[in-house]
């Protein structure tokens, strides 16, 4: 009976007596990336983490209007300051997680154009280029600073995606023949655009009002700096100091 009853100490020692359940809003490029770092997170705490990805705007929109959101992670920077001067963020939790990188896809009909570079693609006859929209979306805004140089002829066809990852779905599903979309998410044959020709991607966290109260949000934001999180966010394809241009 004795031995029963250490056992049970011990399984109740071993996990947070109080799990929390932790709501993180993410734009939708770094979700994959989020997946993988809130299964780790999970492991080690026991906290449990539901993810709610969209376009950065959309996100920011829906904390204005009462989303019961602890955490933000946006890719830009705009979003997390405009919270912060709103008073929606606690006071100095605000901090750059990722740098994201725009890279284009291509259809394999362009990989000899593509072997020319990105203007040869963008400027190809008939393309059908698909990117985020820029209103929301922080990559939408880097591939139309894209499109200045290179903006579409008569003959070829812009569409705009709700979000970066549905730009991505869209070319994947063949209804593109390219789209500039984050590195995180593209397949082995892309080309890098250079940091040079777009806004930087500078990716921000913040820990909102509703968060405050919270240890596993307080948690999740310590671990999101850790060299095992850091880690992670560079596996997927971001880097987490500020690129250099090129």
């Amino acid at each position: 009976m004795r031995q029963l009853l250490a056992f049970s100490l011990a399984l109740c020692l071993a996990v947070p007596a109080m799990a929390d359940k932790l709501l993180i809003a993410t734009a939708t490029n770094f979700r994959p990336a989020l997946a993988d770092i809130s299964r780790s997170f999970q492991s080690e705490t026991g906290h449990l983490v539901a993810i709610s990805s969209a376009s950065t705007g959309i996100l920011y929109n829906q904390i204005l209007h009462g989303a019961p959101f602890h955490i933000l992670l946006a890719a830009d920077t705009e979003r997390p300051e405009l919270l912060e001067r709103s008073g929606h963020v606690v006071p100095a939790s605000r901090f750059t997680y990722a740098w994201g990188k725009l890279v284009l896809v291509y259809r394999d009909n362009l990989a000899p154009l593509a072997k020319a570079g990105i203007g040869a693609v963008l400027q190809s006859p008939g393309l059908e280029l698909v990117i985020a929209n820029p209103e929301h979306a922080p990559y939408g805004r880097a591939a139309a600073a894209v499109l200045k140089r290179y903006p579409p002829a008569a003959n070829q066809r812009l569409l705009r995606a709700a979000n970066v990852g549905q730009a991505y779905q869209m070319w994947f599903s063949g209804g593109a023949g390219a789209a500039l979309v984050a590195l995180s998410s593209a397949p082995a044959q892309y080309l890098k655009v250079p940091s040079s020709w777009y806004p930087p991607l500078q990716q921000q966290a913040v820990l909102l009002q509703r968060g405050a109260e919270l240890e596993a949000a307080t948690q999740f934001l310590q671990y999101l700096r850790s060299p095992g999180a850091q880690n992670i966010i560079r596996k997927h394809g971001y880097a987490t100091e500020a690129p250099t241009h090129g």
